[in-house]
C-alpha cells in the first residue's frame, strides 16, 4: 500500500515532469523546424553547442563524488546521490551524439577540405568511432559506480577508473568537436581547458540541484560546493589565460586564428568581456565572502549564472569559428530548453531510485 507521504512526492512531481515534457516536446517540434527551414546549418550547430555543453556537465556530476570519494572527503553525504544521478543523463547523450553523426556535413567543417595533413585523424570513421567508444566507456563506468553507491559499496578503484576515463574522454571530445571545427588549428592546451571547463559547469550544476532538491544540506556542504566553484572557476581562466598568453607573446600563426575573430572581429570582442565577468571572474567576486557560500539564494544563483554564463562560452567557442552571427533566436533557445529538459527528467528519475545507503561514508 502507498504511504501518504510517497503520494505527496508523487503528487507533486506530476506538474514538474508534465512542464519539462512540454518543454522536451516543443523544443525538439521547434529544433524540427529550424532543420527544414532555410538555415538548417544554424540548427545543427545549436545541436552541437547543446550537445558540449550539456554532457561535460552531466558528465562532470557524475564525476564529483569519485573525486571527492578519492580525496578522502567525508562531507557528501546526500550530496553523493545528487552528484550521481546525472548518469542518467547518459541515453540523451548518446541519442544527441548519433543525431550529430547523421548531421555532421552540416558543422563538420574539416568534411569539405580536400587535403588534410592530419586526415588519418580527422576522419568521419575514426572520429566518430574513437568519440563512440569513449562515451560508452565513461557512461558505463558512470553508471556502475552510482549502482554500487546504491549498495552502499564504494570501490576506491572505480572510482580513479571513472576520474581517468572522465579526463581522457572529455579532452578527447574537446579536440574532436571543437578544436577540430578548424581544421588548421591546433592548441596543446585547449583539450584540458574543455575538461576542466566541464568540471566546472559540473559543480555548479552539481551545487544548483543539491539546493533545489536538497534545501536541508548544511552549512558545511555549502560551504564546500561553493569553494568547488570558486576554485574551478579559477582554474578554468588560468587554462584559457595560459592558452592566451603563449600564442601573443610567441606571436603563434598556427594558433592565433582562435584569437583574431574573438578578440578583434566586431562584436565579439563584447562577448569576450561578458564571459570574462560573468564566467572566470564572476564566481570569486560573488563567492569570496564566506557568508556568501552559506546562503542558499546566493550559492543558487551564482551557480545558475555560472551554468548560463558556461553555455554561452560553449556557443562563443563554437559560432564564430563555423561563421555563424551574433545571435540567439529561436533554433538555439528551443533546443537548449529541450536539452535542460531532459536533463531534469533524468536527474529526477535518478534520485527517485537513490537509497539511504548512498549517504553514508566510506570507510577510512
Amino acid at each position: 500500500m502507498t504511504s501518504p507521504s510517497t503520494t505527496a512526492k508523487a503528487a507533486r512531481g506530476v506538474p514538474w515532469t508534465l512542464l519539462c515534457g512540454l518543454i522536451l516536446a516543443a523544443g525538439l517540434g521547434g529544433w524540427a523546424t529550424g532543420l527544414a527551414g532555410a538555415d538548417a546549418d544554424r540548427a545543427w550547430r545549436a545541436l552541437l553547442i547543446n550537445f558540449v555543453f550539456f554532457t561535460p556537465l552531466a558528465a562532470g556530476m557524475a564525476t564529483w563524488p569519485a573525486i571527492v570519494h578519492l580525496s578522502r572527503g567525508r562531507w557528501l553525504g546526500p550530496l553523493r546521490a545528487t552528484g550521481l544521478s546525472a548518469w542518467a543523463f547518459a541515453p540523451v547523450s548518446l541519442a544527441a551524439f548519433a543525431a550529430l553523426w547523421a548531421g555532421r556535413e552540416h558543422w563538420a567543417s574539416w568534411l569539405r577540405e580536400a587535403h588534410l595533413h592530419n586526415a588519418a585523424w580527422l576522419n568521419a570513421p575514426a572520429l566518430f568511432g574513437r568519440d563512440l567508444g569513449a562515451l560508452l566507456i565513461f557512461w558505463t563506468l558512470a553508471a556502475a559506480y552510482a549502482a554500487l553507491a546504491r549498495r552502499g559499496r564504494l570501490v576506491k578503484s572505480l572510482a580513479g577508473t571513472l576520474v581517468l576515463a572522465y579526463a581522457l574522454t572529455f579532452s578527447l571530445l574537446g579536440m574532436d568537436l571543437v578544436m577540430a571545427l578548424d581544421p588548421h588549428w591546433y592548441s596543446t592546451l585547449f583539450a584540458w581547458y574543455f575538461m576542466i571547463s566541464g568540471l566546472y559547469a559540473g559543480a555548479a550544476g552539481w551545487t544548483l540541484v543539491s539546493l533545489l532538491a536538497r534545501p536541508a544540506i548544511d552549512l558545511r556542504q555549502r560551504r564546500d560546493l561553493g569553494t568547488l566553484i570558486v576554485a574551478f572557476s579559477l582554474l578554468t581562466t588560468y587554462m584559457m589565460y595560459s592558452q592566451l598568453l603563449p600564442i601573443w607573446y610567441e606571436n603563434l600563426p598556427e594558433e592565433v586564428r582562435f584569437v583574431i575573430p574573438r578578440l578583434k572581429d566586431a562584436p565579439w570582442p563584447f562577448v569576450s568581456a561578458g564571459l570574462l565577468a560573468v564566467v572566470y571572474l564572476g564566481p570569486l567576486v560573488l563567492l569570496l565572502p564566506r557568508r556568501a557560500k552559506q546562503i542558499p539564494a546566493v550559492l543558487g544563483g551564482v551557480a545558475a549564472l555560472a551554468m548560463v554564463g558556461l553555455w554561452g562560452e560553449r556557443w562563443w567557442l563554437v559560432t564564430p569559428t563555423l561563421g555563424g552571427p551574433l545571435v540567439i533566436g529561436w533554433p538555439e533557445v528551443s533546443l537548449t530548453g529541450a536539452f535542460a529538459a531532459a536533463w531534469v527528467l533524468c536527474l529526477r528519475w535518478a534520485l527517485r531510485r537513490a537509497t539511504p545507503a548512498m549517504e553514508q561514508e566510506p570507510a577510512a
